[in-house]
């Protein structure tokens, strides 16, 4: 307790009722961030006094620091009702207008605070915060000069002129605002973040992973876990700039993106475990045979290995992407196997038996995508046989031997495999147990709950229904997290600032369709991503139906609803959208613009699309490889496809077909087979998409695409600062063309 709260408490005691103490007091309580506490002696001098506009202020500044903006808004207009003259009341009524992004309201508020004190920095800034989020950009800059002539040392001015900077294009500019920012105000978060960001675009990774570090440290939010996950998903992140294990691990775990986007950093920081390091090397040395336990690794080495928490959080979230430790856990599950044939019933203790029971979760996620010797099938089945022997006689069944199957073949197919979960287990197989059968029985549960809204009976749409019914894609563990949800305009603002995107102005539901939802990822995100969402997500696959809404459920959505329904019979439903998301999914139809065009007729005037689709230019080694599968005949199997995942592993380096291994998909058998097996792919370029857009009579928004992309292409083409003309889009991409290795992924609106 300081010396201002004890005084004006012991005032209290002997004058409970006298208003300046209580006022006062709360003051104090609000600077040491106690607001709760402040809250109770506000409203007790408000009951006492409800005439004074001082009492309804504070009152108004605690609520915003408690985050009830609303009620704050309530405090400051009653404040302002009895006593219009004090500007600091109009600038804090201005700002939670702000906060609740009713921007041209809040320039009415900060209008009133400037007539009353015309010199007033902080009210000029926060008018100009309001102008640039509604994308007056222009005026928004003269307002940030304005208010840096009176104060220059307003670190939030040059903060926000960093902003408008950056929305411009004028990305040097920008970085000289931010640094400006923080020689005023160090600890001053938000510059830090945005000077990160920045620093990542132009390649300093060094800088931008100080910056992030420094920011976490300081504050964990989720803001500043995003940029570090910004710093850890980057190629340029090497061992080289330092040891950032502890914060993949947090990442992988938290998690603090999507699991999968780390899975390249953590295979280059791995090796940073020598006994890791020195047995890949091994593993890759006899590739393709298999090295007994004690040709691998020494005991003492092995111990290293099963006690590495960072390579147990990542074999237990996210397909490992990388060969060479491919092959290191290949050899690791043979050892297991090895161990169980030959000592089934030993006590297996931790953290060994963790770190088996993580190798199976991991064999679950990429489903089963490691290479099989013939002697490895041969144990393995001994193995199956004894345990569905042990499932039907309830007899006891040894740790080793059932985590080893788990490795090699998904649980729930045994019979009677759901009679496992009554039996006592160790909690890490206990882990196992989970992924491999309870949740898999509930998503068979679900299959009778998923209606059918339309029709499958187009040729090409059953053919991809059946891919993805054997093979749903992605498997995924963890939900990406999600900041403060958004209002549309909010978002489209924020991302495509200097586009010709109309608002919505929307204060209701915001309806979305999800076209191709696939296992639920993408709805999944767009639920939480806007605020007031309703999600209608479709899919071919009842399958991948199933397995999104049991995830949906785990993260305690409700504002999804799944249901099955061929793209091509939409306009059958009778509904329309303000939103319709489909990426990665027109391209398997049988005519992609087809698709395109019955999305069109039932999304709304104004409405907006996300769309996604293959890149003819950035696919090229996709192509290579799946003329190469072509050629040499493998179908879509698991073991043909695990067959020809070995062989283009024997390629040279730097090769076409050896490329593919780049992408993540390559390392599980859902997401290969959705890679280079599909039974429908079609590519597009540029052009085909504007001839489309200029058709339809729609308005080209913007490419998702990160800020590095921006950078360079607004080097390039320097007037088009709303990176909005395709026929430049299509000469960058032809100049780099890498760009899209992904998908083009963008925003269109209908007129």
């Amino acid at each position: 307790m300081n010396d201002a709260e004890r005084l004006f408490k012991k005032v209290l005691r002997r004058q409970p009722k006298h208003v300046a103490a209580l006022n006062l007091l709360s003051v104090v309580l609000t600077i040491l961030k106690r607001y709760t506490e402040a809250e109770n002696y506000i409203k007790a001098a408000l009951k006492l006094n409800s005439n004074s506009d001082t009492t309804f202020y504070n009152y108004g500044i605690i609520l915003k620091a408690l985050k009830r903006p609303n009620e704050a808004l309530e405090r400051f207009s009653e404040a302002l009702a009895i006593n219009d003259t004090n500007a600091e009341t109009w600038n804090n009524c201005g700002t939670v207008l702000n906060d609740l992004k009713r921007y041209d309201d809040a320039i009415v508020k900060f209008d009133g605070a400037i007539k009353l004190q015309p010199n007033y920095a902080e009210a000029i800034c926060n008018k100009a915060k309001s102008l640039a989020l509604l994308r007056r950009l222009d005026a928004a800059s003269a307002a940030y000069d304005k208010a840096l002539a009176l104060k220059p040392d307003l670190a939030e001015a040059w903060f926000g002129r960093g902003n408008v900077f950056s929305a411009q294009k004028r990305y040097d500019e920008a970085r000289a605002a931010y640094m400006r920012a923080l020689a005023h105000a160090p600890e001053f978060s938000e510059a830090r973040h945005a000077l990160g960001l920045l620093s990542l675009s132009e390649g300093n990774i060094v800088q931008a992973l100080d910056l992030a570090r420094r920011s976490l440290a300081e504050n964990e939010t989720l803001e500043t876990k995003f940029l570090v996950a910004a710093c850890l998903r980057s190629p340029l992140l090497h061992p080289s700039v330092g040891d950032v294990r502890d914060l993949l691990l947090r990442a992988l775990t938290e998690p603090w993106s999507r699991p999968a986007e780390f899975a390249p950093a953590c295979a280059r920081f791995l090796v940073l475990n020598d006994a890791i390091r020195g047995d890949m090397t091994r593993a890759a040395k006899a590739w393709p045979n298999l090295l007994p336990a004690g040709d691998l690794a020494s005991s003492s080495s092995f111990a290293q290995i099963a006690d590495d928490h960072f390579l147990r959080a990542l074999l237990e979230t996210t397909p490992i992407c990388d060969v060479a430790l491919e092959q290191f856990a290949s050899n690791l599950r043979f050892n297991l196997l090895m161990a169980a044939r030959s000592a089934a019933d030993s006590v297996v203790a931790e953290p060994v038996l963790g770190l088996y029971c993580a190798l199976a979760r991991q064999c679950f996620i990429n489903s089963y995508v490691f290479a099989q010797s013939d002697a490895e099938i041969e144990h393995v089945q001994a193995l199956r046989d004894a345990l569905i022997a042990a499932l039907g006689s309830g007899a006891a069944i040894p740790v080793l031997s059932l985590v080893t199957v788990a490795a090699y073949i998904p649980l729930y197919t045994l019979p009677g495999a759901g009679s496992l979960l009554d039996r006592p287990w160790p909690d890490a197989v206990n882990a196992v147990l989970e992924q491999q059968i309870r949740a898999p029985l509930e998503e068979q549960l679900l299959r009778t709950s998923i209606p059918a809204l339309t029709a499958i009976k187009d040729d090409v749409s059953i053919q991809v229904r059946d891919q993805y019914e054997e093979n749903p894609y992605p498997q995924w563990v963890k939900a990406e997290p999600i900041g403060n949800p958004e209002t549309v305009d909010a978002l489209m603002r924020q991302e495509f600032p200097l586009s010709r995107f109309v608002e919505f102005h929307s204060s209701g539901d915001v309806d979305i369709l999800v076209a191709g939802c696939g296992t639920g990822q993408h709805p999944v995100q767009t639920a939480r991503r806007f605020i007031d969402a309703q999600v209608l997500a479709i899919d071919l696959s009842l399958t991948s139906l199933c397995y999104a809404q049991r995830q949906t459920r785990t993260l305690g959505l409700h504002n999804i609803h799944y249901a099955q329904a061929d793209i091509m019979n939409l306009s059958s439903i009778g509904r329309t959208f303000d939103i319709i998301e489909s990426a990665g999914v027109l391209h398997h139809l049988a005519d992609p613009f087809a698709g395109w065009r019955v999305l069109l007729s039932i999304l709304r005037p104004r409405g907006l699309m996300r769309l996604g689709f293959y890149s003819d230019i950035a696919r090229r080694d996709i192509v290579a490889a799946r003329d190469f599968i072509t050629a040499r005949g493998y179908r879509p199997t698991t073991d043909d496809i695990r067959r020809c995942r070995q062989d283009i592993c024997n390629y040279d380096d730097r090769t076409p077909l050896k490329n593919v291994t780049a992408f993540p998909d390559f390392f599980s058998i859902n997401e290969c087979r959705d890679l280079l097996f599909h039974v429908q792919e079609h590519r597009m370029t540029i052009p085909q998409i504007a001839a489309f857009i200029a058709e339809n009579n729609l308005q080209f928004i913007g490419f998702d695409t990160d800020l590095q992309t921006k950078r360079n292409y607004i080097r390039q083409f320097p007037a088009d600062v709303a990176m909005t003309d395709l026929a430049h889009w299509h000469r960058f991409e032809i100049d780099n063309p890498r760009t899209f290795i992904g998908m083009y992924q963008f925003w269109v609106q209908r007129k």
